[in-house]
């Protein structure tokens, strides 16, 4: 199996967009334009991420990251010459993207994941070393902040500031396209991780809340997640719902389940097919 084509998933979205899966579960997307290109997320980092947006995108390549999760920097150093961005809140108090940049939860993530792909029989791209499988860090990534525009010729994204997944966590915004890269602000089967360290329920509820305003008015009707299949139309209810649930969360009325996560307990609660993962101590 090749590290490229073989390894990730390729969805050619619309003229010049593509939805890249990695592992199965795992997603970025690669936005060409005429005089640049924009990848969102970084995956993993086990196959040749920078070989693969290269062959399909025909102008130089800039990658912004939603946020510094370990699922979303795995191949960012790759692209460290080229230009990374990211929120400031999102960097280590040294500055760096790194595995451990804001806590150590995600630091066992890569070994967790060599040993659950092996375990289920599946194979790695050739060249791919699990035994030596490592993230390395982003040493010095450049800021964006909300409302930032990035230019790629002859389309023009905005950064949008979606905290708590994350304190940094952006979308990226296409009003042109009607589209919204989201990363994690909607994660696995259209639901809420916020039992993470640095998750916010209030941040989280006041995102949604914009989010909805910008979809009512029409600057976005689909939402592109790093977990989901793409949201559009009807599917785009469940900001609403989980923007309510959210709130009915903070006003303490809503009634969850003390469950057991990888990251240790979490409540959680369940609206319309959707779950909210919360801190167990809300």
């Amino acid at each position: 199996m090749n590290r490229t084509d073989g390894w990730y998933d390729v969805e050619h979205l619309s003229a010049e967009t593509w939805r890249i899966i990695e592992g199965e579960a795992y997603g970025q997307y690669l936005v060409a334009g005429s005089e640049r290109s924009l990848l969102v997320d970084a995956g993993i980092g086990i196959g040749d991420l920078r070989g693969l947006v290269t062959d399909l995108a025909g102008t130089p390549i800039s990658l912004l990251l939603t946020h510094w999760h370990w699922d979303h920097i795995g191949n960012a150093a790759r692209f460290a010459d080229d230009g990374v961005s990211i929120h400031p809140a999102d960097c280590g108090a040294d500055g760096r993207v790194a595995l451990d940049g804001r806590s150590d939860e995600f630091v066992d993530r890569p070994d967790r994941f060599v040993e659950r792909w092996r375990a289920r029989g599946n194979e790695f791209p050739d060249g791919f070393g699990p035994d030596a499988y490592t993230i390395e860090p982003v040493e010095a990534p450049s800021p964006i902040e909300d409302g930032d525009r990035l230019e790629l010729g002859d389309r023009t994204l905005e950064v949008v500031h979606t905290p708590g997944h994350s304190p940094g966590h952006v979308a990226v915004l296409d009003r042109d396209a009607g589209v919204l890269y989201g990363g994690d602000v909607i994660h696995r089967d259209a639901g809420v991780y916020a039992h993470l360290q640095g998750c916010d329920l209030q941040a989280y509820r006041e995102t949604f809340a914009r989010l909805i305003d910008l979809r009512d008015s029409g600057a976005f009707n689909t939402l592109l997640t790093s977990h989901n299949p793409p949201l559009t139309g009807s599917a785009l209810d469940v900001l609403d719902r989980l923007e309510a649930e959210l709130q009915r969360i903070l006003d303490g009325v809503a009634d969850g389940e003390r469950v057991e996560t990888d990251w240790g307990p979490a409540d959680e609660y369940e609206v319309d097919g959707s779950t909210i993962l919360t801190h167990a101590a809300i």
